[in-house]
């Protein structure tokens, strides 16, 4: 007799495949780690970048400042911005 898979085939086939590459599962999950949501750039011309308008915000409120949003940046990339 034949025991019954604890999992549907589609779920178990996707977990045999984590376990046979686990050096690509942490890759793959040490890679969504490596950058904060938050992150801002400063850019050559000395203006920022953040990957949202609320992001630029959060950003010059730390330092007391107010966020004067320039332009997006290209590609949807996120928006430009400076504090004053």
């Amino acid at each position: 007799m034949r025991v019954p898979h604890p999992y549907p085939p589609d779920i178990a086939g996707f977990m045999n495949c984590l376990l046979k590459y686990p050096a690509l599962v942490f890759g793959i999950a040490l890679a969504g780690c490596g950058v904060v949501p938050n992150d801002v750039i400063q850019m050559r011309d000395g203006n920022l970048r953040a990957s949202s308008y609320n992001g630029a915000a959060t950003y010059c409120e730390k330092k007391q400042l107010n966020a004067v949003n320039l332009r997006k940046a290209p590609g949807d990339s996120g928006v430009d911005f400076r504090c004053e």
